[in-house]
């Protein structure tokens, strides 16, 4: 048995997901909306279907429950090699009648996540023996090394965040820590990962959205994780951030230029053009805003710079320059 959970609604049920999960001990994969579902749970496996490993542990599953998932490409198939499978013996939960009819299913049901999880948990008799834990954790290894070396450095500036600002929201626009997250991060509260940054996602999502997150939730950190050119698009936002009273901490990831699609060029045998636009000065462009601003070398002083940085309960902006 097996369960996959994205949905609005579905980050809203970890208590129902959980209860369900330990009955059935079943391994629950999160897809990048789900995270901080079953947060350092045993049986969560905080990683993209679009990976090897978990595809596996879907395939080999006896039945799998997709809750609130629309099994779109950008979850599934982010890398576009069609290798993802819809599972022979499918049970979908979705509030959602036209997403039901989408994808077919073995038995579909129109419910709310949350209602319907609760009523399968108390149908649903225990199971002991199915070895839910030990499936979730080599799943979890195995996925770790699926990704490419240098993404285990994005994943842990990621955690940094999450370590040092626990409960934070964390925006993501589309830069290097954010795709590399998306496949392979546990968040520790649901709703508080999100971002723009696979399929149609637009550069320059992260600042406006984070200010959002931070005007509606005031009392929560709001990280706005962006890159040196996603953060063009939007650089009027840090005058926004500063008029709106917004407390957003910008970590602006500075490769120096777009390297995740230079990477994909590459990849493709194609010569990279247009990759490398010049990066301004970013903190003295926040400086000139009124905005409270550093730079750092790397990642190691990272922990202490958040620290820093929150506790102006101001906007501020950290620039982490990368090699």
């Amino acid at each position: 048995t097996g369960a996959s959970s994205r949905s609005a609604s579905a980050r809203h049920a970890d208590a129902a997901l959980r209860a369900l999960a330990e009955r059935l001990d079943a391994p629950v994969v999160t897809t990048s909306n789900g995270r901080g579902l079953l947060h350092g749970h045993p049986l969560g496996v905080h990683a993209s279907p679009s990976l090897r490993s978990v595809r596996k542990l879907m395939a080999e599953a006896d039945v799998v429950l997709a809750v609130g998932t629309e099994f779109g490409p950008t979850d599934y198939d982010m890398y576009a090699d069609g290798g993802f499978v819809l599972p022979p013996v499918l049970i979908r939960i979705d509030i959602d009648q036209a997403q039901l009819d989408r994808r077919g299913a073995n038995l579909p049901i129109r419910a709310d996540s949350a209602e319907a999880l609760a009523a399968l948990a108390g149908l649903a008799e225990a199971r002991r023996g199915n070895d839910g834990a030990e499936r979730a954790g080599a799943a979890r290894k195995a996925a770790w090394n699926d990704l490419e070396p240098y993404m285990h450095g994005q994943v842990a500036a990621v955690e940094a965040i999450r370590d040092t600002l626990p409960g934070a929201l964390i925006v993501g626009d589309s830069t290097q820590p954010v795709y590399a997250a998306n496949l392979w991060y546990d968040h520790d509260r649901p709703g508080g990962w999100f971002n723009a940054a696979t399929g149609y996602g637009a550069l320059g999502f992260g600042a406006p959205a984070a200010i959002g997150a931070a005007l509606a939730m005031p009392e929560v950190p709001v990280v706005c994780l962006t890159g040196d050119g996603g953060l063009q698009f939007t650089l009027a936002e840090l005058g926004s951030a500063l008029d709106a009273g917004a407390a957003v901490i910008f970590v602006v990831w500075n490769n120096r230029g777009y390297r995740e699609i230079e990477t994909s060029m590459r990849d493709a045998g194609v010569e990279p053009v247009g990759v490398s636009p010049a990066p301004p000065d970013f903190v003295a462009v926040a400086k000139a805003y009124g905005m409270e601003a550093e730079r750092i070398d790397g990642t190691a002083g990272f922990p202490a710079a958040l620290k820093r940085a929150r506790a102006l309960a101001a906007p501020a902006l950290i620039e982490i320059v990368v090699s």
